[in-house]
């Protein structure tokens, strides 16, 4: 499409007219912003100050809405823009008004000056059995001692917790190839648990069978769906069955019972020791460095000293530019965000709750109030945790 046809058009200049007089103009009119935004933070000073007398609160919704579209209205051609601008000075002010507000007088605040700050209690639960990569991340955390209780299923895993059979719960989380373990995210938002520490585990998969067996005899492989993810062109290679398992050292621990020369299991080489089964074959996942990332959760609040990654969920209208304001929000607070994940919400056709990572520690006033103010902004909002 030429200019011409959408309307745009470029200005007629003098020939002699050149970068450096409209950079000259450009640095004018940024200084003229520059000390207009200052005033407008000041006047919000203000707001803040008024607000705080008359109990007030400082998102007000319907205001916001009827600024944006009056600025969208005078911004003619370049209205998009406008309001997005003015979004973000919106955005700015409130973070700035809470931080003014509620030094020591938020909800979320409190707990947060309250949370643990050293992870206590020696039961801790763990998805699989013995050898499961679980069970490796739960003693790279914990150290070599740790001899965790071990459940079926991810959800026994937050029922152990919830009824204190455990202090904590060791649980995968995302893997650099297959991606997010989204059931855990699902069960970590149901429950309303805290994730109180992490560890990377370096993935190392083997193909395990019976004594005896080939890699020629091996019809089928049993793993986790993660696993047979991570090992999938391995596995069409060879012309494998796949069958799911909720675990891949339980599914070792079936292959070795059966002792059938047909069946293998994808598991890690400790899984191979534990039942005593025999490697075919190692370092069968697709991508070398493969690792998965573990949570350690828990029903309290731990922030421990030197923490500083966060962890938030939350709900955004179905509204265009929603989830830009969010993102710009941090990006003005010169905070790095590490990772954004969206999972559908059931019942809500093409309605999301978003996962969101980034680094700080809770004790930085201006991730408090942050933090803050999205928790009373959205219509859901969860703090999940800074480890």
């Amino acid at each position: 499409m030429s200019l011409s046809n959408s309307g745009l058009h470029l200005p007629d200049l003098p020939e002699n007219f050149d970068l450096s007089d409209v950079r000259t103009e450009i640095d004018s009119i940024d200084k003229q912003i520059l000390d207009l935004f200052v005033q407008r933070m000041h006047a919000a000073e203000k707001v803040a100050a008024v607000k705080k007398r008359s109990g007030a609160p400082i998102f007000q919704p319907e205001r916001e809405q009827a600024i944006l579209e009056r600025v969208e209205r005078e911004g003619g051609e370049f209205g998009g823009g406008a309001r997005t601008l003015m979004a973000t000075l919106i955005d700015i002010s409130c973070t700035y008004q809470q931080m003014l507000l509620y030094g020591d007088d938020g909800k979320l605040r409190k707990k947060f000056m309250t949370a643990g700050k050293i992870i206590k209690g020696s039961k801790i639960a763990c998805q699989g059995t013995v050898g499961a990569y679980s069970h490796l991340a739960a003693k790279q955390f914990f150290g070599d001692d740790v001899e965790p209780m071990f459940f079926a299923r991810f959800q026994d895993v937050f029922e152990a917790v919830t009824e204190e059979y455990a202090d904590f719960g060791v649980l995968p989380l995302e893997n650099t190839t297959a991606g997010a373990v989204n059931d855990v995210y699902d069960l970590l938002t149901r429950h309303g648990f805290y994730i109180v520490g992490e560890t990377d585990v370096d993935i190392n998969h083997c193909l395990l069978a019976p004594k005896g067996a080939t890699l020629d005899s091996i019809k089928e492989v049993y793993a986790h769906p993660q696993a047979l993810a991570q090992c999938a062109r391995y596995i069409q290679l060879h012309g494998f069955n796949t069958n799911e398992y909720s675990n891949n050292a339980v599914a070792a621990k079936n292959v070795a019972r059966w002792n059938d020369s047909t069946k293998a299991a994808i598991a890690s080489s400790v899984a191979g020791k534990q039942f005593d089964l025999d490697i075919l074959e190692e370092g069968i996942q697709d991508i070398d460095g493969n690792q998965t990332r573990f949570i350690i959760i828990s029903k309290h609040m731990v922030i421990r000293d030197g923490a500083d990654k966060i962890s938030l969920t939350f709900t955004l209208p179905h509204r265009t530019g929603s989830l830009y304001r969010v993102l710009s929000r941090f990006a003005a607070n010169g905070m790095n965000i590490s990772k954004i994940e969206s999972r559908p919400l059931k019942g809500q056709n093409f309605q999301y709750r978003f996962y969101l990572d980034f680094n700080g520690n809770v004790h930085d006033e201006r991730v408090c109030a942050l933090i803050c103010s999205l928790s009373t902004e959205m219509s859901y909002f969860k703090f999940l945790g800074n480890y």
